[in-house]
Parts: structure tokens; sequence; C-alpha cells
């Protein structure tokens, strides 16, 4: 079976960073694999909050929901060690969009991981998906006068 890879995007709109807990440790002793969805989603509501919103849930005034998500464990990281999470968007359609995300040790910028989750914004009212805002299309898709972010 032929190894999948996450490409990136052109460029990445925000970074962060996380440190690895002792609850994301499995039993030998490393990042386990199941808490990489985890970290993307931390890194997702730490930006939601750079651009103003205070939670997922009331984002432009629909929620985002997680269609699809992948992962690519790349490398080992260990209790302590502290993460840079970079988030880009790509394929901004017209009712879904992906983020991607690179996750490097800090110290030294080995790639450990890259997640990319589909979204949808859902108008949770109506039950059903909205279209991707105009707002929030131009500020992931680089056409808003607005630097990237840094959380």
């Amino acid at each position: 079976m032929p190894r999948k890879t996450i490409d990136l995007p052109d460029h990445f709109l925000f970074e962060t960073h996380y440190d690895v807990l002792y609850t994301d440790v499995n039993a030998a002793n490393h990042l386990g694999a199941d808490r990489l969805l985890s970290i993307a989603m931390e890194a997702q509501l730490r930006f939601i909050r750079q651009l103003g919103h205070g939670q997922a849930i009331a984002f432009e005034d629909a929620g985002l929901i997680m269609a699809h998500a992948e992962t690519a464990y790349l490398a080992e990281a260990d209790y302590g060690d502290r993460l840079r999470v970079e988030l880009g968007a790509r394929e901004v359609e017209e009712k879904s969009f992906q983020f991607v995300y690179r996750i490097s040790k800090d110290d030294s910028s080995v790639e450990v991981a890259r997640v990319a989750t589909t979204l949808l914004f859902f108008d949770y009212p109506s039950r059903r998906v909205v279209p991707v805002p105009e707002d929030f299309r131009a500020r992931v898709t680089g056409t808003a006068e607005e630097p990237p972010w840094r959380g």
C-alpha cells in the first residue's frame, strides 16, 4: 500500500506552541498518535480566538464541524518537548475548506506530524451546512489586508 502524504499549504496563517504533557504520552513513552488530532484542534481554537471569536461554536454566525481528518506521524516526540504547530488553509470551496497543520519540535525543527482536517460551517438552529463566509474566505486565502497571526 503506498504511503499517502499530506501536502502543505503555500503559506501558514498561524503559529502556536504546545508542550507535550504526561497525558499525551503512550505506553512506549512517546507522544501517542491518537493525540495529534487533539493538538491540532487546540491550535485551531487558538487561531479562531486570534480572529476575535470566543469559541468555535459561535464563529461567523455558524459553528465549525469536522467532516474528515487525516494524520501522518513522522517522528517521535517525548514528554516535555515543546512543539511548534503551524496552521494553514487550502482547498477553500463553496461550503468546505481544509486546515493543514505542521507539527515540529521547536528546538530542532524535526517534523513530528502533519494533520489535515476538512471543515464545514454549520448553522445549528437550521441543522444545515452553510457557505464559507466571505470574510473568513478572504482572511484564510490571503486576500484580506491583515498579516498572519501568531499565538
